[in-house]
């Protein structure tokens, strides 16, 4: 902290924290020192280590828990309302490396196809998704038949390419003649089941986010519904929000969320 003496002291300390985490010294979910022990440790008042803290929390470098102190952040998945992307899509953009692995890839039962609304017989797709390496989200696809027959690594018996890391369904399915267009989503929170905080390595119980999407071709039929359940501390979903009596949305957003709670999109039918 010589080098920082300069600055107020709340500042140094963060900074000095700050380096240490770009330099892997703290990894993503390690537990710092206790604010008694940042004191401790820089001569500090308790004061200056509570703004110091602060200070990172409001970066998104490090994050709280109630009761048991402050972590270092991982990366997270930073999707913004009305851009649609695929996880690879999204991953890329934020500069993070993904990968999958397939959980489990068979015919969809007939409560599968009740559950997903998909009207007819379709293929089951599980895969558990990481980020820069670390388990981050459990996704469950149900593909409809009729197009999961176009898909090529749906019918490869060594199902080589559908296991491969870099595997894109989204790139499949354009690739299939089934070019993603239009998707609507919901977004939600509940605890984690057994097999989710197993395959996510969460603590028991631990709230996760749940994002449930269908995703629809240029013809306007349903290609893929998918329930996306992730880690809480690996998403950030951003929102433009707006009140009731606006109805403009800016040049880029077209999805807002009205005082009333309600998801509406500004461009439903406009031709």
């Amino acid at each position: 902290m010589q080098k920082l003496a300069a600055q107020p002291r709340y500042l140094a300390l963060a900074e000095d924290l700050r380096h240490r985490i770009e330099h892997g010294v703290f990894k993503p979910g390690d537990r710092l020192p206790s604010e008694a022990q940042l004191c401790a440790d820089h001569g500090v008042s308790r004061g200056t280590a509570v703004r110091a803290i602060e200070q990172l929390v409001g970066d998104g470098i490090i994050h709280r828990r109630q009761g048991a102190g402050s972590f270092v952040a991982r990366p997270s998945l930073r999707r913004r309302a009305g851009n649609l992307l695929s996880f690879t899509e999204a991953a890329a953009g934020e500069g993070h490396a993904s990968r999958h692995c397939v959980i489990d890839f068979a015919p969809a039962t007939p409560e599968q196809i009740r559950e997903f609304d998909c009207g007819g017989p379709a293929v089951y797709l599980c895969r558990l998704r990481l980020l820069d390496g670390v388990a981050c989200a459990l996704h469950r696809s149900l593909v409809p038949a009729h197009v999961a027959r176009r898909v090529e690594a749906f019918g490869d018996k060594d199902e080589t390419a559908l296991r491969a890391g870099d595997f894109s369904l989204y790139k499949a399915l354009e690739v299939a003649g089934h070019k993603v267009a239009e998707a609507r989503e919901r977004v939600t929170t509940r605890l984690a089941n057994r097999e989710e905080t197993r395959l996510l390595d969460l603590a028991d119980p631990t709230a996760v986010m749940v994002v449930f999407r269908r995703s629809y071709d240029g013809s306007g039929r349903l290609v893929e519904a998918v329930e996306a359940v992730y880690h809480g501390e690996f998403y950030t979903y951003d929102m433009r929000l707006v009140t009731a009596h606006s109805e403009r949305p800016a040049p880029d957003e077209h999805n807002v969320l009205s005082l009333g709670g309600r998801v509406s999109n500004p461009r439903k039918g406009r031709k």
